[in-house]
Formats: structure tokens, C-alpha cells, sequence
């Protein structure tokens, strides 16, 4: 489940550049989440998936709808069209650098000296990013980058809250309820950013492939992921995102990665690895001291 989940994500980046260059990106996120919805749909019939809801549970689905598709999709989507595939997988890596800060606050968790050096060194990759990067400071840099932090801490919030309050509704019916409310959230925004050109076969094709991917199966690997090892843990999978999507990028987009986009990415990395506990390090006095 680990590795598909990154497999799909890292991959959808040369599908999502596709997808934009049609649909726009808001377009590529809602039709993409409608295409995933039906997918499923179609898929639960054919498997013979029984799928139950609880309209109880429409609130969940809303708010997951509002973090994990809104935010993160269209966020991760509007920052793929300013910032590139590579930079905007690198700073994906942020994900789980949220999601520790918001368990921190929300479930009252104590960091370590360990985590809380690995929160600023994480965070200290985000600045090597942002003043050393070959791309040009200019409006259309800044704007991708806010609009990917709205998607890092939207996947975070939406991952922390799934863990929490969704626990007991299957993954299945998670996907397809976060798929429908978010959606119908980015909908209306097509008023302010159309379609770019007529879809073409091909382009129908590109949306698909990416909707029962990067969102059908993957998501529905996500939240077993969420719901087995923590939301936290479940996010490390952003850590192979970036190595997939610059190998893909370079392969088939032609773009570069320099030496300074590497050390923000292996400062980003390193700091997660930190918080998460995951490198051999005791936590003892004498060695945080050291």
C-alpha cells in the first residue's frame, strides 16, 4: 500500500501537467474528482464492494472534501502551473512538518528536543527553496508557494482529521464522499478560471488515468494507511513523491533540478525524518545534549 501510494502520486505530476494544460487547473481538480468518483462507483459494482453511509457522516465528508481535495488538489495544482513539477513536489514534502504541528496543537502531543530541531531544520529547507532557487523571485513564484502551502496543510489537516473523527468509515466510502464534496467546492471557480482549450480524446484519456490513480486507488491506500499506522506516519509517503516526479519531470518534461533545489529538499527531508522518529538516533539526555 506504501509504495503504490507514492508510485501514483509521483507519477500523477507528468499526468497532472497534461490534465492543466486542457481543463486549467481548476477544472483538472473538480472534473478529476468527479472522474474518480465514478470510477469508484463503477469499480464497488463490479467488485461487489458493499458500500454503506451513514448521513451522519456527511459532515465528515465535507470537511475531508474541503482539506484533502480543495485545499491540497487545487493548491498542489495552481502551484504546479507557477512553480513546475519539481519544486512543487519538494516543498510537497512539507506535509508531514504540518501534520506535526497540528497534532501538537490539536491532540496536545510532546515533541522532543529531537522533533523540534527536526521542525526547524525542516522548515530552514522551505527558506533554501525560497531565497536560493534558480527560479525567478517574482509575483508568479510567491503565488505558487502559497498555493502550495494551502495544499500541505490542507493534506495535513484533512489526514488528522480523517484519524480522528473518520475512523470508522471505510475507505471506500471516504474517497467517494471527499471526492464529491470536493468537487463541488472548486466547481464554481471555473467561472473565474475556464476550460483553456476544447478536450480532446487524448485529453479525457490524461484525465482519467490521473482520477483512478493519484486519486481513486491511491486515495482509498491513503486512508487504509491513515486508519492502520497514523496520519502522520501515512504522509511519509510524500518523502518518495519528489524522487519520482523530478525522475519522471526530467525524463519526459525536460526540466532541470539544481544543487540548491536538492539541499532544500534534503534539509525538508532530514527535518521530517526528525519528527517522525524514523533515523537511529537514542533520545536520551546525553545524546540530544550532543
Amino acid at each position: 500500500m506504501y509504495f503504490w501510494t507514492f508510485m501514483f502520486w509521483g507519477l500523477s505530476f507528468v499526468w497532472l501537467t497534461k490534465v492543466v494544460e486542457t481543463f486549467g487547473w481548476v477544472g483538472g481538480v473538480s472534473f478529476r474528482a468527479f472522474a474518480a468518483v465514478l470510477i469508484l462507483l463503477v469499480l464497488a459494482k463490479v467488485m461487489k464492494v458493499a458500500l454503506t453511509y451513514d448521513v451522519n457522516d456527511t459532515k465528515h465528508y465535507a470537511i475531508l472534501g474541503a482539506t484533502s481535495v480543495a485545499m491540497n488538489l487545487g493548491g498542489m495544482t495552481y502551484a504546479l502551473s507557477k512553480l513546475g513539477t519539481a519544486l512543487t513536489a519538494i516543498l510537497v514534502t512539507t506535509i508531514p512538518l504540518y501534520s506535526a504541528l497540528i497534532e501538537r496543537v490539536w491532540g496536545k502531543a510532546k515533541h522532543t528536543k529531537l522533533m523540534i530541531l527536526g521542525l526547524w531544520i525542516g522548515f530552514g529547507g522551505v527558506v533554501i527553496l525560497i531565497g536560493l532557487s534558480s527560479q525567478a523571485l517574482d509575483l508568479d513564484f510567491f503565488l505558487g508557494f502559497i498555493g502550495s502551502t494551502i495544499a500541505s496543510f490542507g493534506f495535513a489537516l484533512g489526514g488528522n482529521y480523517s484519524k480522528v473523527k473518520a475512523q470508522h468509515i471505510g475507505a471506500w466510502e471516504q474517497t467517494i464522499g471527499t471526492f464529491t464534496f470536493g468537487g463541488l467546492y472548486l466547481l464554481p471557480f471555473m467561472f473565474v478560471v475556464p476550460i483553456v482549450k476544447t478536450p480532446t480524446f487524448a485529453s479525457f484519456g490524461w484525465l482519467f488515468l490521473l482520477a483512478g490513480t493519484a486519486s481513486s486507488l491511491a486515495y482509498i491506500l491513503y486512508f487504509r494507511l491513515v486508519a492502520e499506522i497514523g496520519a502522520t506516519k501515512a504522509l511519509t509517503t510524500e518523502f518518495m513523491v519528489p524522487v519520482v516526479a523530478v525522475i519522471v519531470g526530467a525524463a519526459f518534461l525536460g526540466e532541470t533540478v539544481t544543487i540548491t533545489d536538492l539541499i532544500g529538499a534534503a534539509c525538508i527531508l532530514l527535518g521530517s525524518a526528525l519528527v517522525l522518529g524514523l533515523l537511529p538516533i537514542r533520545r536520551d539526555a546525553k545524546t540530544i545534549a550532543s
